[in-house]
């Protein structure tokens, strides 16, 4: 049986999209069409089925199969998701930056989707648990998921989007979709990873 991801269905809706800091800005509003998501960061087990199909990185395979992939490009996610669209016989390709902060907000307007302050026991981060042990990557699925069903979208691993980089959002689309410049090389990748601190989340 191959490790393919689970999928959560996002439903459709509006949202603000944006927050304080100055490449936050302006807040928008923005409207999502429904769409599917994998319900956790993809994980080394489910790598290690394109690998053995000669279609990912072997090297990026190392460590427990429940462990999320690490160390991926912009280019490795991609000849991940043509492989899975190949595979399973349906598109697969990377959220945009907007269908990402709304599913990561699950339907909420706060900070985080729980609320406007970091808690203990929802995120893995630097220092986001009171702990006092140093930061370490941990296996898929370890913290409490999201209103819609989705699990580690704070924290973990960072996460690629669809989008080229932009400074703020002057400009951005409403609609949900991918803004993308076609002489651009930088992409925005989102949640921040257990190696940052809150801030990142």
């Amino acid at each position: 049986k191959m490790h393919l991801p689970d999928l959560v269905m996002i439903p459709g809706g509006t949202f603000a999209m944006g927050g304080v800091e100055v490449a936050e800005l302006p807040v928008h509003q923005v409207t999502i069409k429904p769409f599917a998501l994998g319900k956790f960061p993809v994980t080394i087990g489910e790598w290690k089925e394109c690998v053995a199909d000669n279609a990912c990185a072997g090297e990026l395979a190392t460590g427990p199969d429940d462990n999320p992939v690490t160390n991926v490009s912009y280019d490795d996610a991609k000849a991940y998701l043509a492989w899975l669209s190949k595979v399973v016989g349906k598109p697969f390709r990377l959220p945009t930056e907007a269908e990402w902060e709304y599913a990561a907000r699950g339907g909420k307007s706060t900070r985080f989707w729980w609320g406007d302050q970091m808690r203990p026991g929802m995120a893995n981060c630097k220092g986001c648990n009171d702990s006092g042990e140093p930061g370490q990557l941990m296996k898929v699925g370890g913290f409490q998921a999201n209103p819609f069903g989705l699990v580690d979208m704070g924290g973990c691993v960072d996460q690629w989007v669809a989008d080229s980089w932009h400074k703020n959002y002057q400009g951005a689309p409403a609609d949900g979709s991918a803004w993308v410049d076609e002489d651009g090389f930088a992409r925005v990748i989102r949640s921040g990873s257990w190696k940052n601190d809150a801030s990142y989340v």
